[in-house]
């Protein structure tokens, strides 16, 4: 098939951030046999005007978008965070192309905010929407067309890390991009409660507006030396945009395949119900800082056990949660009748009404 990925990444973090959701499902078509063209909205956008601006390109680029499309004829388009394209361009392209199957893929939290509302705009426009949240989440998804849980990803030619078979000199890594700005981000609790009950442990931890961020390969080799790693997700976003319990199920941020894809021991939080993914011999679960302390300790001290479970993890992931079978679920989902993998996570699908 032929297949277009509108959005993803931009061009000023192309590098730095190679391992982000859309270049990894399109090394899964390829590698399923696909071709892939990717168009990169918000580029086309700045780079239509001699201002350099999003805002002012919008228009261009919908065009522009039709255009490659009459050139491609694809059979599938997918949607990444594609802020800047258009419902009316997607109708147009149901009514230009009847054959192609249009989709959009969402991996950001459902309580960021103006998230919902921004996929809402597309979510009648297309044939489904695939999100990094499953379960009652998804019915947040209106419009009256399906909506479709889809995990993080694993790609073994980006994270190619083995941890738990590696001389590590750091004993616990944290990255993230920020805390909340409004103040009161509990994972800023958590990182206080371990340095100062284990002060001696080897623990970095980088955050993009602190410290510059950890990215590109440097944040890769990183993890491919450290023993564990801290799978702390957003739970809220401000004061008012608080996660619900729907909001977190079977929810992370990537960080959790950059963590287990490099062999990294995972620490996460029992709230967001990755044991739906992970057993307790792939993944460490925790129901508070008092017991995350105690666990890292324990492993700390237990460096075969250790071992043992980060590659357990580290062999679930890529077997079972990597960007080839993602590809293959989303043809599956768009295209046949039946899904032609035993895919470990829910492939339930929820359709709310407009």
């Amino acid at each position: 098939m032929r297949v277009m990925i509108v959005g993803g990444n931009q061009m000023k973090y192309f590098a730095s951030r190679y391992y982000n959701y859309a270049n990894k499902l399109a090394n899964g078509f390829i590698r399923n046999n696909h071709t892939v063209v990717r168009f990169f909205d918000r580029d086309i956008s700045r780079l239509s005007n001699i201002f350099r601006s999003r805002k002012m390109g919008v228009g261009s680029a919908n065009e522009r978008l039709l255009d490659q499309v009459s050139d491609f004829e694809p059979d599938l388009i997918l949607f990444v965070h594609a802020d800047v394209i258009r419902p009316v361009t997607l109708e147009h392209l149901k009514g230009r192309f009847p054959g192609v199957k249009l989709a959009q893929v969402g991996v950001d939290s459902l309580f960021m905010p103006g998230n919902v509302q921004r996929l809402n705009t597309k979510s009648p426009h297309v044939d489904a929407t695939f999100l990094t949240t499953a379960g009652e989440g998804l019915k947040k998804i209106s419009g009256g067309r399906p909506a479709y849980y889809i995990p993080n990803i694993v790609d073994s030619g980006m994270e190619t890390g083995q941890a738990f078979d590696a001389d590590c000199d750091i004993d616990l890594v944290f990255v993230c991009g920020s805390f909340d700005a409004e103040g009161g981000d509990p994972r800023l609790a958590t990182l206080d409660v371990i340095r100062e009950r284990l002060p001696d442990i080897r623990f970095p931890y980088h955050v993009d507006h602190e410290t510059g961020g950890l990215w590109g390969a440097n944040y890769m080799r990183t993890l491919g030396r450290s023993k564990c790693g801290l799978n702390l997700s957003r739970q809220r976003e401000g004061p008012i945009n608080i996660g619900k319990a729907e909001d977190l199920y079977i929810y992370s941020s990537d960080r959790v395949s950059q963590l287990t894809g490099n062999g990294v021991l995972t620490l996460t939080h029992e709230q967001f119900y990755l044991d739906q993914l992970f057993s307790e011999d792939e993944m460490i679960f925790f129901s508070s800082n008092d017991d995350l302390v105690d666990k890292i300790a324990y492993f700390l001290d237990n460096d075969g056990e250790r071992r043992r479970i980060a590659k357990n993890g580290w062999k679930k992931a890529h077997e079972e949660l990597n960007e080839r079978l993602a590809a293959q679920y989303i043809i599956d989902i768009m295209f046949r009748e039946k899904l032609s993998h035993p895919y470990i996570w829910p492939t339930e699908k929820v359709v709310s009404p407009g």
